[in-house]
């Protein structure tokens, strides 16, 4: 029997592709998931797809990356299907791990996609610290100055509306008016302290 396995990092990624691949080359189940690839740990599907393959079967992805972008990981999962006499297969990249060179042809493949993640991770770690020291703030836009967090403050003390009223006032949540309002509180007390 050939199992499919399919797999992109994002929700935002497609698996017709994948699918539609793994199909034609004759996969009966495919198990498909959007996760990373980085870490095998938290892929159920791969897993599933791991445990449910049985002695003569054959696993597929329509590349090796799509298994995983860990070298240690896909010798590990390749180690696995090998006791369980299962042989492996991408449909996209021709390479017979019965073979010595199509033993290094894999491995070459596998360090290249693990050193593209890190290549990644790298450029998007410099462009962060570049964004921040030209002062460019991540995260969500604040919902309340803090002007309007001490008004919505002096309305509390006077007593005359509820949190929600204050809350519905601004626009915001009654549980982000009362976490800017705590959070308010904490700078100034830190201010005096300091």
């Amino acid at each position: 029997m050939k199992i499919g396995y399919a797999r992109v990092s994002s929700t935002g990624q497609n698996l017709e592709a994948q699918i539609e691949l793994l199909k034609r080359a004759g996969c009966e189940k495919i198990f498909q998931e959007k996760k990373s690839g980085t870490k095998r740990t938290d892929r159920t599907e791969l897993e599933n797809a791991l445990d449910f393959v049985r002695e003569g079967d054959t696993f597929l992805v329509t590349r090796l990356d799509r298994c995983s972008r860990n070298t240690l990981d896909l010798y590990k999962i390749l180690e696995l299907l090998k006791s369980k006499k299962v042989s492996f297969k991408a449909t996209e990249q021709e390479f017979d791990t019965t073979t010595s060179t199509g033993k290094l042809m894999m491995g070459l493949l596998s360090v290249i996609a693990e050193f593209e993640t890190d290549l990644r991770a790298e450029r998007q770690a410099e462009g962060i610290k570049s964004a921040l020291a030209r002062g460019v703030k991540f995260g969500a836009k604040r919902k309340m100055t803090d002007e309007q967090v001490v008004e919505a403050m002096e309305l509390q003390k006077k007593g005359e509306m509820t949190n929600q009223q204050i809350a519905d006032m601004f626009g915001v949540g009654r549980s982000t008016l009362l976490r800017y309002v705590s959070e308010y509180n904490k700078t100034k007390q830190n201010n005096i302290i300091n």
